[in-house]
C-alpha cells in the first residue's frame, strides 16, 4: 500500500486537518502516516479554542522514522505554528524525499480576503520557502496572495466575476513562475456570487496550460472543506492520477459531501457531514473511471496554453 507522511493539526472539533485526511486517504487505498503540528480543543473558528504547539517533537519523527527506514510515496503538509515549525517540516522533507516522493503543500494562513489569527510575517516567509518545494500547492485565493505579494486589498478591487477569476489565473501564473521545476498552484475555492446558479471554481495552472473546474455554489462555508480537497488531491497524484483529473474528482466529492451537510443542518464551524461507506464508494467509482479513460487531462475547458518552461 502507498503511503502519504501528514503533516497537519489534529483537531476535537470542526472535522477538519488529519480527521479529514486520515479518513479521505484510507477511502483512496494510501495509508496516511500522521504528524501531528498541534493539538487542538477545536478547530479556530470556535469562539473558545485551546492549542498545544509540537513543534518540539517533530525532531523525534524524524529520529524514529529514519531509524525504522520509513519511506513514503508522498509528503503533505497543511496547518502549521510557525517560522520555527515550517523549518523542522523543511528538515523532514529533506529527510524522507525521495526521487518519487509527491510532496504537496496547503500553505494555511487565511481566507476571504483575511488572515487568520495565527498568522505572522515569519509564518508567510517560512510558507514562502516551503512552497518552492512542492509539486503542487493549494492556496485558496488569500494565500495565494500572499504568497505572490499582492496587496492584501486586491480582492476588494474585484468588482465582477470576471475580475475575480482574472485575478487567481494572474496569480496562479506568477506562483509557478517563481519555481525552477515543474509545479502545478492549484487556486481553490473561487467563489462566484450573483450569477443565476453561483458557482464555486478552482483554477488550475499545469504545465498544459490554466484550467477552471467549476462545481456548484452552496453560499455556506464549511470548516475543513480546504482539507477535504487537499486530501482528495493528494491521494490521486499519489496512485497516479494527474493534477487536471484529481481537481474534476475532489470537486464532484465535494459537492456530494455538502449537499449531505447541508440536510442536516449542520453549522459551518462543525465541518462536513461525511458518510465514509458513501464517501469509499463515490471516490474509488470515480477513480476507476478516470482509471479506465486514462487521460491526460478531461474536463477542464483549457483557457490558454501555457508558455511557462
Amino acid at each position: 500500500m502507498k503511503k502519504a507522511a501528514v503533516i497537519h493539526d489534529l483537531s476535537g472539533f470542526g472535522k477538519c486537518s488529519l480527521t479529514a485526511a486520515i479518513p479521505v486517504l484510507s477511502a483512496l487505498g494510501v495509508q496516511c502516516c500522521p504528524v501531528a503540528t498541534a493539538v487542538l480543543t477545536g478547530q479556530t473558528g470556535y469562539p473558545c479554542y485551546h492549542c498545544t504547539d509540537l513543534t518540539a517533537m517533530l525532531p523525534d519523527y524524524i529520529d524514529a522514522w529514519g531509524k525504522n527506514n520509513a519511506h513514503f510515496d508522498a509528503i503533505y503538509s497543511g496547518f502549521l505554528t510557525g517560522a520555527k515549525q515550517i523549518s523542522q517540516v523543511l528538515d523532514f522533507i529533506h529527510h524522507f524525499r525521495e526521487e518519487h516522493t509527491f510532496l504537496l503543500v496547503d500553505p494555511v494562513m487565511g481566507d476571504d480576503g483575511n488572515a487568520y489569527p495565527f498568522f505572522t510575517p515569519g509564518l508567510l516567509n517560512g510558507m514562502k520557502e516551503l512552497t518552492l518545494k512542492a509539486d503542487v500547492i493549494t492556496p485558496n485565493l488569500t494565500e495565494a496572495c500572499l504568497l505572490a505579494d499582492i496587496p492584501e486589498d486586491a480582492l476588494l478591487h474585484c468588482r465582477t466575476n470576471t475580475d475575480l477569476l482574472k485575478l487567481a489565473e494572474d496569480v496562479a501564473q506568477r506562483l509557478q513562475k517563481k519555481v525552477p521545476h515543474p509545479q502545478d498552484v492549484v487556486i481553490t475555492g473561487v467563489k462566484c456570487r450573483g450569477e443565476k446558479h453561483p458557482v464555486i471554481y478552482n483554477i488550475a495552472a499545469t504545465a498544459n496550460g490554466i484550467y477552471r473546474h467549476e462545481s456548484p455554489f452552496f453560499d455556506r462555508s464549511f470548516s475543513g472543506t480546504g482539507d477535504l480537497f487537499a486530501s482528495v488531491l493528494c491521494g490521486c497524484r499519489t496512485k497516479g492520477i494527474c493534477t487536471e483529473d484529481a481537481i474534476l474528482l475532489a470537486g464532484k466529492f465535494l459537492s456530494h459531501s455538502i449537499g449531505d451537510t447541508m440536510k442536516e443542518n449542520t453549522p459551518g464551524r462543525d465541518g462536513e457531514h461525511l458518510r465514509w461507506s458513501s464517501c469509499s464508494v463515490i471516490l474509488m467509482n470515480q477513480i476507476v473511471q478516470v482509471e479506465r479513460e486514462s487521460s491526460v487531462y478531461r474536463g477542464f475547458p483549457l483557457l490558454y496554453t501555457s508558455d511557462i518552461t
